[in-house]
């Protein structure tokens, strides 16, 4: 069940982040203009601004509580395999092993159905794991 409680907790703030793309993305068109996508440098640009707010948005979550708005409605938390909150070196490993786990097309997620701690490949290789909190009292 944990399971798959993380991945509806992923889809969940993946929705988020779509919409906060969305409204990230508005002033940078405004300064760019129309067509900047057929102008390579400035498309990489853009993709890594949205990195960046990527990285802003779910950082942040990860340092204060360890839950994200997904994970919130989950009732789950991400911490360190110490059970302590994340720290900023941490989150920061953690963000990046998770851009690998989506290029190479989810595999990093997949691994989460065979692994016997309920953790992702980036979880894993961060030395982080979301645990459940209705099952305790972290």
């Amino acid at each position: 069940m944990l399971k798959a409680k993380i991945i509806f907790a992923l889809f969940y703030d993946l929705l988020l982040l779509f919409a906060i793309w969305f409204v990230a993305a508005i002033p940078f068109v405004i300064w760019q203009g129309e067509g900047f996508e057929s102008q390579p440098m400035t498309l990489l640009a853009f993709q890594i601004y949205l990195l960046g707010v990527s990285y802003i948005y779910l950082s942040y979550f990860w340092l204060q509580t360890g839950q994200t708005p997904g994970l919130r409605s989950w009732k789950l938390r991400l911490v360190r395999t110490d059970n302590y909150l994340l720290t900023r070196r941490d989150a920061t490993i953690r963000f990046v092993l998770s851009l690998f786990s989506i290029i190479t097309l989810g595999f990093g997620w997949l691994w989460l159905w065979f692994s016997k701690n309920n953790q992702s490949l980036h979880d894993q290789l961060s030395f982080t794991h979301i645990v459940d909190t209705t099952d305790s009292a972290i």
